[in-house]
């Protein structure tokens, strides 16, 4: 006889989402806004490195590798362009939330741990260090615009 609980569902991400969204809102209420994003920064390092991505010949390639990753955790997609003296990376389909008060801060707040994941994954790649991710965009309902370039 098969167990309910063991082959009879499939995990959805939305609930973990909405942890994480409970967990960014008590940082919000309990920490200044640069603590935060210093913090969620690094969580996205820290995803990067756990799910590092190969050196890559072409951006081409690194975007095909990325949006494999991001399939996995549910994370939506992205473009990677070349723009002369800098990467223009635009992400849609961030996980969305229902709550009308916090979806703009939300979006805000995913879009700093993505910096930190983009900044990793392309020191990974051989990126220098003088180059940093910064959000140039964040488009509500789900979509973020980034740049890579000399800080």
């Amino acid at each position: 006889m098969k167990s309910y609980f063991s082959t009879s569902y499939k995990q959805d991400v939305n609930g973990y989402v909405e942890i994480l969204v409970q967990i960014i809102r008590m940082m919000n209420m309990n920490a200044c806004n640069t603590e935060v994003n210093d913090f969620l920064f690094e969580v996205g390092v820290n995803l990067a490195q756990k799910h590092a991505v190969k050196a890559a010949d072409t951006l081409s390639s690194l975007q095909l590798e990325i949006n494999e990753i991001f399939a996995k955790l549910g994370f939506g997609v992205c473009q990677i362009e070349d723009a002369n003296n800098r990467v223009i990376i635009k992400h849609h389909d961030l996980p969305a939330i229902d709550d009308r008060d916090f979806k703009d801060k939300w979006l805000q707040y995913f879009s700093v741990i993505l910096c930190g994941v983009y900044n990793c994954w392309f020191r990974q790649t051989g990126a220098p260090s003088e180059l940093i991710c910064k959000i140039r965009e964040v488009i509500s309902p789900c979509d973020a615009v980034f740049e890579f370039k000399r800080a």
